[in-house]
């Protein structure tokens, strides 16, 4: 007999906490104005204004669009992703990655070696030691017979300097080795 009256005890509590809620109140209704209206049937007059039974709409939100100025490429790895280190005003070379860069000829003998590169736009330049060139403010160390040599100083994603080394190569051309 405890157990049958323990049971029903339970289903009492459970159903008395069921209709209950949570204590929260529902909102009271917005009042009904149960004034009647008096319609007419005649035209309306010079100088009234016909109601219009539904209320101006309000204007939709304007649509979302993202700006992706000055932020990083989601899809590019964190750890590639690199900030140069000076923000000086950007060369023409500057305004290229070094894998773009072709290089067509180098010229040793008097003087300081010099390359030449042809650029994505199809404009060619003349290179020399210390010339910047690249996003990542990158400056020729060193020209050789086969490639020019940059040096690259960014910060990475910890925001440590790193330097990197690389090389744009002249293209091997067909019979000479």
């Amino acid at each position: 007999m405890m157990r049958r009256t323990l049971q029903f005890g339970l289903v009492f509590a459970l159903l008395a906490g069921f209709f209950a809620g949570c204590g929260e109140k529902a909102p009271a209704p917005a009042p009904v104005s149960h004034a009647r209206h008096k319609v007419s049937h005649h035209a309306p007059s010079k100088g009234v204004a016909a109601a219009s039974p539904s209320a101006p709409a309000a204007p939709a939100p304007p649509p979302y669009v993202y700006n992706p100025a000055g932020r990083r490429d989601p899809f590019e790895p964190p750890m590639l992703v690199k900030r140069p280190v000076s923000h000086q005003p950007l060369t023409p070379l500057q305004k290229f990655n070094l894998g773009q860069f072709r290089v067509i000829g180098v010229i040793l003998g008097k003087g300081a070696p010099r390359a030449m590169v042809v650029a994505p736009d199809g404009k060619s330049y003349i290179l020399r030691k210390g010339t910047k060139i690249g996003h990542n403010n990158g400056e020729v160390v060193d020209i050789t017979l086969k490639a020019v040599v940059v040096q690259e100083k960014f910060y990475d994603f910890s925001g440590t300097v790193r330097t990197k080394i690389a090389k744009i190569e002249l293209p091997e051309r067909e019979g000479v080795k």
